[in-house]
């Protein structure tokens, strides 16, 4: 009884001393980072619960900041951060350049800076990550090649700004070259846009549309956003779907368009993957630990040789959609192809779909407003459609068929 008592004391004091500070203490130093974002719309809104959550996972505290495209703002919360007690700083910088003064600031207080997913210009960066974004214009170009063998090209770059936009056309000129110079295609329009803002990518492609007298083969953008404002006018000039349209960046609602036919290609880029590899970094560098081991690249940024991590994009499409995006769970099937999806059933002979009276109800797009706020606010409303729905179409779960 006594060897029994001793060791189960013994046991329970490793348990205390496990989950005690000390313990954790000796198991590594919290880092404190600093995550500094641009803006947090679109994709950024997804970088920064990913972030957070490998912080946690990492044993490191995350201080975000967003700066809406300020590039004053953004300095400023780099001091707030490192008055926080940041140690390092991971950056999504709105100008490449003046950003160099947040490395500046960083290092004259002991901290270190990692570029996250956009480089920082002509300063002592300390650590890029990202992915190789010139392999991304490889991908797109020869996607397009592949299904627009001839004819003319828009290339609809991102911002001028953005070292990103830079690189991934340089990948698309390398891969559209060869068959440029055999005149199998033609190069009819090239264009930055603006602050990568869809309204700028709208007008570019009306500018295209002119200038090549509607002749256009496929369409290069620099993201989805760009590549929502290049489908709009293909809408209207009723050529969704006859234009090869590619992008990147996987955002729903380009996933929605591939689904639809309006966009034939997106790259997909695994945000946590991304989020990872960064506070792996940020983690080690701040606990003063050796990283020479998880960089697999340099990028020149200007300045100097800069230490990076380049993960593997890939493009995504219809074929492979649903085991690249929604099998990684950035997005769910209901999201991507809507309440009818996988629900078909065989009717009179041939394949429908079908639906509830319950999903008909609360998924009808025009009239559906009205009838919500009677639902919802009277469930004596709900059970008496129920009922009388039973009662007219055949009883419980009686569906009614929608021809595919």
């Amino acid at each position: 009884m006594k060897k029994r008592a001793l060791v189960l004391a013994a046991a329970l004091g490793g348990l205390i001393l496990c989950n005690s500070p000390l313990w954790a203490q000796s198991a590594g130093k919290q880092v404190v980072v600093g995550a500094l974002f641009d803006h947090l719309r679109e994709r950024w809104a997804r970088d920064r619960i990913a972030i957070v959550n490998e912080g946690a996972k990492q044993n490191a505290k995350v201080l975000v900041k967003s700066a809406e495209s300020n590039d004053d703002l953004q300095i400023q919360q780099a001091k707030e951060l490192l008055d926080q007690g940041a140690k390092i700083l991971l950056v999504v910088p709105h100008n490449l350049k003046k950003a160099g003064e947040i490395v500046n600031l960083a290092h004259a207080r002991g901290a270190k800076v990692i570029a996250y997913d956009r480089i920082i210009r002509d300063c002592d960066l300390d650590f890029y990550v990202s992915f190789d974004n010139e392999k991304v214009g490889e991908l797109q170009a020869n996607y397009a090649l592949a299904q627009a063998p001839t004819g003319n090209y828009v290339l609809l770059g991102g911002s001028p700004a953005d070292f990103n936009a830079v690189t991934i056309r340089k990948g698309q000129l390398k891969a559209l070259e060869p068959a440029a110079k055999a005149g199998k295609i033609k190069i009819g329009f090239d264009q930055y846009t603006a602050d990568w803002k869809r309204d700028n990518a709208r007008i570019n492609m009306e500018t295209a549309f002119k200038t090549l007298n509607g002749s256009v083969a496929a369409v290069l953008c620099g993201n989805d956003i760009l590549a929502g404002g290049a489908v709009s006018v293909l809408e209207a000039k009723g050529m969704a779907g006859k234009v090869v349209v590619v992008a990147q960046d996987a955002e729903l609602e380009a996933l929605q368009r591939i689904v639809k036919g309006a966009q034939a290609m997106t790259i997909y880029k695994p945000i946590p993957k991304l989020a990872a590899a960064a506070m792996e970094v940020a983690v080690k560098a701040g606990q003063g630990e050796k990283i020479n081991d998880l960089i697999n690249k340099t990028v020149n940024n200007g300045f100097k040789e800069v230490p990076a991590i380049l993960l593997e994009p890939m493009a995504v499409d219809k074929n492979n959609l649903e085991q690249t995006v929604i099998v990684d769970g950035a997005f769910s099937k209901a999201q991507v192809f809507g309440p009818l999806r996988d629900r078909a059933v065989p009717i009179f002979g041939r394949r429908s779909r079908k639906i509830s009276w319950q999903d008909f109800f609360w998924s009808w797009p025009l009239p559906s407003g009205t009838w919500r706020i009677w639902a919802r606010a009277s469930k004596r409303l709900s059970r008496r459609l129920t009922r009388f729905w039973r009662r007219t179409r055949g009883g419980p779960g009686t569906c009614f068929p929608i021809s595919a």
